[in-house]
């Protein structure tokens, strides 16, 4: 039996964040990673957005940023695409059909969500405080999460408390007129959960990536293709060993204590803590088992709601794509359609019913003649599957009417359920659960399990489905990191 100090599941980009802060403290380190390429969901992505600079910093990595410019265009049904540009938290408008008028109460609804976001912001790169704790620290980070709040003044603070609970859809529609920037912020704020523009939440799921990302729109800042290469890079410099296509079957437990762990091929390895990069409930039911834990928690760990609703789309085309009434020196751009409130939330009931509908939203980037793109609210069915094929056709006319030389060589679509079986996450979910008020902050994955911890002692998380959620940040690594070198003070 091999031992380490460490065993991480999952080689994805928080757990290479969190075996690179325990190792620059002794920890010696081993990193089993189910595939073949590290990276997990990452290799989903096709931008990178909102990378934390503060880690980059303590970990001394210099990931290659980008020094070109980056443009939001909201694509539009009859061509007249809005184009914005997004630099130092300030939004720019390239190219819009909305009036003046607009244009400046639009960019005046992002300053507030700035303000009430910043509130916020403090708190991401902490370990939520425990309620009912009775420990001093637990309550003022409390009383200090208020005070920020307060600090708003009185007018903000109120018009804070009173927007958190409500629709993006009701504050757009009282203060907009233009049905495209109203759809492109109402997509913003659906992002990375089982929400439409009219369900109760979603203005708080807008703040709360906003607070995560230190922008709403986080235009690309890195060279998305070095972040795993570079993260993998620091780990191996600093002695930690990683281990591909070695799928953890079962987390061993003695006494209520992790202690090791058990491979596909019956392989046992001990180490003294267990941090899990997988999905709280993989974690829980597939790798620990629900031996030991009771039946509150098994209770609550069920409910964690994780049901993905995006799939996406790679498309290899016979030449650069040539979007239709956008310069070629404006194509370095995310492109979105989503194209007003009512489109969206149509969208958004028929994934209820574990349906798509036929009008679905939609983004994209493209690198030379490759565009990927994410299909929104084609949701995850469980014992069941989306005809793929149709899907793909589907989402092709989609994009069709914005492309002027679709020729397609090569289409490919991995649906939440194809999520789900190739990179260990339940449900699918990009994120390992929903942003909603429940199930963030001191809430996030649930009560009980937000800080962290488990309950069984030296097992530990550090996945997107902890504090502060998913993305594309490492702070989930970096804070689980600095909670386990805490505990083991």
């Amino acid at each position: 039996m091999s031992k380490y100090d460490v065993i991480i599941i999952g080689g994805g980009h928080n757990g290479l964040v969190c075996a690179s802060y325990l190792s620059k403290k002794g920890y010696k380190i081993l990193i089993l990673e189910k595939n073949e390429k590290l990276g997990g969901l990452v290799n989903c992505a096709s931008s990178l957005n909102g990378f934390s600079s503060k880690i980059l910093g303590d970990l001394n990595i210099k990931l290659p940023k980008l020094n070109y410019n980056s443009y939001i265009v909201a694509l539009h049904s009859e061509q007249q695409h809005t184009i914005l540009q997004e630099n130092n938290n300030k939004i720019n408008f390239i190219k819009s059909n909305a009036n003046e008028e607009n244009q400046k109460k639009f960019s005046s609804l992002i300053n507030k969500y700035k303000i009430y976001a910043s509130t916020l912001s403090n708190f991401m790169y902490e370990v939520p405080p425990r309620l009912k704790s009775g420990k001093s620290k637990d309550t003022w980070q409390l009383i200090n999460m208020g005070w920020k709040i307060r600090k708003l003044g009185k007018k903000n603070m109120r018009e804070f408390l009173r927007v958190i609970g409500l629709n993006i859809a009701d504050d757009l529609e009282d203060n907009l007129r233009d049905n495209t920037l109203m759809g492109l912020l109402s997509h913003e704020a659906i992002l990375g959960s089982n929400l439409g523009p009219r369900s109760p939440g979603s203005i708080l799921s807008l703040l709360y990536k906003q607070a995560i990302q230190n922008g709403l729109f986080a235009s690309e800042k890195y060279d998305f293709h070095q972040l795993i290469p570079s993260l993998e890079k620091n780990c191996l410099d600093q002695g930690v060993e990683i281990k591909n296509n070695a799928n953890v079957k079962k987390i061993i437990t003695t006494n209520n204590q992790a202690t090791g762990v058990i491979l596909d091929n019956e392989e046992k390895i001990e180490a003294g803590i267990i941090i899990s990069n997988a999905d709280p409930k993989t974690t829980y039911f597939d790798l620990l088992g629900t031996e030991p834990l009771d039946t509150d928690f098994i209770r609550r760990a069920k409910n964690i709601r994780t049901k993905g609703n995006i799939a996406k789309l790679t498309i290899t085309l016979k030449e650069n794509p040539l979007i239709i009434n956008i310069e070629k020196e404006k194509m370095n751009a995310k492109f979105i359609y989503a194209p007003d409130i009512n489109y969206i939330e149509r969208a958004f009931n028929a994934s209820k019913y574990n349906k798509y509908n036929e009008n679905l939203c939609f983004e994209f980037h493209h690198c030379v003649n490759v565009i990927v793109a994410n299909i929104y609210y084609v949701p995850y069915v469980k014992n069941n599957t989306h005809d793929k094929e149709k899907l793909i056709q589907h989402s092709i006319n989609l994009l069709k009417p914005f492309i002027s030389n679709l020729e397609i060589e090569n289409a490919e679509l991995i649906t939440p359920n194809e999520i789900e079986e190739t990179y260990n996450v339940m449900g699918g979910h990009w994120h390992h659960g929903d942003f909603e008020i429940d199930q963030m902050l001191m809430m996030r994955p649930f009560y009980g399990s937000a800080q962290y911890t488990t309950p069984i002692k030296n097992l530990y998380l550090c996945s997107a489905g902890t504090h502060p959620g998913g993305g594309i940040t490492g702070i989930n690594g970096r804070n689980a990191a600095k909670k386990i070198i805490r505990d083991k003070i």
